[in-house]
């Protein structure tokens, strides 16, 4: 299996240290303009953009793996690859067979960002101002030399670019369209979130078919770095049990 781990709003690979320094067979993206290229501005051309990277690489026995905004970007290409399979004009066989199963952390059918958050992350951008000490608070619970390196990334993407990436959470919903989804799925999410709530991943464990859940004791949003062991176990679990 090769993993491939797909990062948050307003991050970047980084974030994912300690995974693909576990996992051997790893790939951690950067999404368009985080921040080399032209950020996107959607869910849909996200998707694409992930499925065209798994094509270009010609990776194979894929387990997609994504954090809140990413883990709506795996989401999304798994239902693109999934309604590809029943649209006989759209050639898409090699695209279907490429992935294996997905990982969502922190993930959610809709990604619903609170208005007074955007309302200051878009005044912000339009004065001009230094990039906000908010967007960096989930952050602190992780560690030294990680908690650096993953502020100092997002500082560098902008203001911005993280607000796109918010906006995008915000429309997000795909609550009519997850029995779609056949693959094994593997939610993780930290019994202390308040940005995706338990209760987001409870639903998707409802509506997915072939899914499974792990609570993951006192993590908040950003678990996977905070515990990591804790999550690479389950991860490893999870693609052990894969076909």
């Amino acid at each position: 299996m090769t993993l491939v781990f797909v990062h948050g709003s307003g991050c970047t690979h980084h974030v994912w240290s300690y995974q693909t320094s576990f996992f051997n067979n790893s790939i951690a993206l950067d999404l368009p303009g985080h921040p080399n290229g032209n950020a996107l501005t959607d869910i849909e051309a996200m998707s694409q953009w992930l499925l065209s990277v798994l094509e270009e690489r010609n990776l194979h026995n894929v387990v997609l793996v994504g954090h809140s905004l990413g883990s709506a970007v795996v989401l999304k290409a798994a239902l693109d690859t999934a309604t590809s399979k029943t649209e006989s004009h759209r050639v898409a066989t090699s695209e279907n067979s490429r992935i294996k199963g997905l990982v969502l952390i922190g993930a959610g059918a809709k990604l619903k960002v609170m208005p007074q958050f955007l309302d200051a992350l878009t005044s912000v951008v339009e004065k001009g101002e230094e990039f906000p000490g908010f967007l960096l608070a989930p952050n602190q619970t992780l560690a030294e030399p990680l908690r650096t390196e993953v502020n100092t990334a997002m500082v560098k993407n902008g203001a911005a670019v993280t607000l796109t990436d918010f906006l995008i959470c915000n429309s997000f919903d795909v609550m009519g369209s997850l029995h779609k989804v056949s693959l094994p799925v593997q939610l993780i999410v930290g019994s202390e979130d308040v940005m995706t709530p338990v209760k987001y991943s409870h639903y998707l464990n409802e509506q997915l078919p072939n899914a499974s859940l792990n609570i993951i004791d006192d993590g908040t949003h950003m678990v996977f770095a905070e515990q990591p062991d804790i999550v690479n176990q389950c991860i490893e679990r999870f693609i052990a049990n894969l076909d």
